[in-house]
């Protein structure tokens, strides 16, 4: 029930704020610095997932980020950035980065902060999790025209000594293309490699695959708000009884741009 309200709270919430983006504002619009661009994104998730397990047995996960993003002027095409993610009480992440482009794609940079309410080890939940953790990350984003729009990312943990291995494709569609004017269609799939040493949080190496996808219908109100929900799926190799094989979950999600 708890997790019902909080979906049912975010679609009130996500549709006051689409409707007061595109109302006529009363008053005058204030100062805005050209080159300097926020984003709020709120969703709701049937399950916790990440990284191709579903790390908690409670159904429903709130989450919430804000990102500041400066264009460089000096430098064309370069901007960095700052945010904060949360995910109910469950863990606080902090990042601060660097995007530039390029012939081939965006290149991204970056190093986060997370922090947990709880410690997680493999042979306890099935998952790693540190209650403090650092990780730095580089990635390339292929340009728009680019079939799929393929992207890949490595991310390293000091403290759970893990790296990871990402690879992604996009694939957005108009919806008045394929019978739903009005909507639009976003597509992923994703697939990746996780290497961990042994530590505190696991007694020997470890590593495993993992995969998924995802379909979310979004419809854009206003000039700078996008409403939506999807269905997806993730899978892993790994044989970790709490966690390993398949999971699916829906979610519904709020974005607005300022």
């Amino acid at each position: 029930m708890k997790y019902s309200l909080q979906a049912l709270a975010l679609a009130v919430f996500s549709m006051g704020i689409a409707q007061a983006q595109s109302a006529v504002p009363a008053a005058p619009t204030p100062v805005v610095i050209p080159d300097l661009a926020a984003r709020a994104n709120f969703s709701w998730s049937s399950k916790n997932v990440a990284r191709g397990k579903e790390r908690s047995s409670d159904d429903g996960l709130l989450q919430s980020q804000v990102t500041l993003e400066y264009s460089v002027p000096t430098f064309r095409g370069t901007s960095i950035y700052a945010s904060a993610y949360s995910a109910d009480n469950f863990e606080r992440t902090y990042t601060i980065g660097a995007r530039t482009d390029s012939s081939a794609g965006t290149y991204d940079f970056g190093y986060q902060h997370s922090t947990a309410t709880a410690k997680a080890t493999l042979s306890g939940n099935g998952f790693i999790q540190a209650l403090s953790d650092q990780e730095f990350y580089v990635g390339l984003v292929a340009n728009k025209d680019v079939t799929l729009r393929p992207s890949v990312y490595v991310y390293h943990s000091t403290e759970l000594k893990q790296t990871n291995l990402v690879v992604s494709g996009r694939k957005d569609f108009v919806g008045g293309e394929v019978g739903i004017p009005g909507y639009d269609i976003s597509t992923k799939i994703y697939a990746g490699s996780i290497n961990s040493s042994a530590s505190i949080y696991q007694a020997a190496d470890n590593a495993y695959l993992y995969a998924g996808a995802s379909v979310d219908v979004t419809r854009t109100i206003g000039s700078g708000a996008v409403i939506g929900a999807g269905a997806h799926y993730a899978y892993n190799t790994d044989s970790q009884t709490a966690t390993k094989g398949s999971t699916t979950w829906y979610k519904v999600f709020a974005n607005f741009r300022f």
